[in-house]
C-alpha cells in the first residue's frame, strides 16, 4: 500500500469511506425520524409532549421518580400547585424530614391520615411581615409561612423573614437539587442534554 506522511492511504481511504456512509445514514433516519413527527403532528399530537415521552422512557425509574418528584417542588414553591393536595404535599417536604420507612411489609399498604389543614392566622401585612422576622430568628424555614398564595401577608411574611434572615431566601434546599446521575441512569447512553423539543 502508499505511504503518504507515515499512514497507509488505502487503509484511511477505508475509514474515510465508512465514516461518510455512517453519516448518509446517519442523515437518512433523521429525514425519517422528521417524517414520522410530521405525521404524528397532522393526526393532532403534540410532538414536544411526543419527544419528552421519549426522553423519559430512557430513565430509569428511579431518574423519573426523581424529576416528577423535583418539579412538584418547585411548582409548589412558586404556587403553581395552590390548594391542591400535591401543592401541600410538594410544601411538606420542603418543611420536614421524611418519615422512616417502615420494614413491616402489613404496614406498608397503610396510608397515613393526611394532616388537617392548618388554619390561616389574622394580620395585617404588618404583622405578617414581623411573623416573619421573628420565625427567621427562631430557625424556622420560609416554606412555613403560614399565608396561602395570593394573600398579601404571604409576601409580606417573606419579606420579614428574608430581612431578618439576611438572605433572599432563594438558597436552594438539598431536597431540591437534583442528585448527580449514576452511570446507569442512562443505559443507552443516550444524554438528557438538548434536543428533546427539537421536531
Amino acid at each position: 500500500m502508499t505511504a503518504i506522511g507515515g499512514l497507509a492511504a488505502e487503509r484511511l481511504q477505508s475509514f474515510v469511506e465508512r465514516i461518510e456512509r455512517l453519516e448518509e445514514e446517519k442523515q437518512a433516519i433523521a429525514d425519517d425520524i422528521k417524517e414520522v413527527k410530521a405525521e404524528a403532528r397532522s393526526a393532532g399530537f403534540d410532538v414536544k409532549t411526543i419527544n419528552r415521552i421519549i426522553k423519559r422512557r430512557r430513565m430509569t425509574q428511579d431518574r423519573r421518580d426523581e424529576e416528577d418528584a423535583l418539579l412538584d417542588i418547585y411548582e409548589g414553591a412558586l404556587g403553581m400547585l395552590e390548594d391542591t393536595p400535591l401543592g401541600e404535599a410538594a410544601r411538606r417536604r420542603l418543611s420536614r424530614k421524611p418519615p422512616p420507612r417502615r420494614d413491616d411489609a402489613d404496614d406498608q399498604d397503610e396510608e397515613p391520615a393526611p394532616p388537617p389543614p392548618e388554619p390561616v392566622p389574622e394580620a395585617t401585612v404588618e404583622e405578617a411581615r414581623e411573623w416573619g422576622a421573628e420565625a427567621a430568628g427562631n430557625g424556622t424555614p420560609v416554606t412555613a409561612n403560614p399565608f396561602p398564595a395570593g394573600d398579601p401577608c404571604r409576601a409580606a411574611w417573606d419579606e420579614g423573614w428574608c430581612k431578618a434572615d439576611g438572605s433572599d431566601g432563594m438558597d436552594i434546599p438539598e431536597a431540591w437539587r437534583r442528585k448527580k446521575p449514576k452511570k446507569d441512569d442512562k443505559p443507552d447512553g443516550h444524554d438528557d442534554a438538548g434536543g428533546e423539543d427539537a421536531d
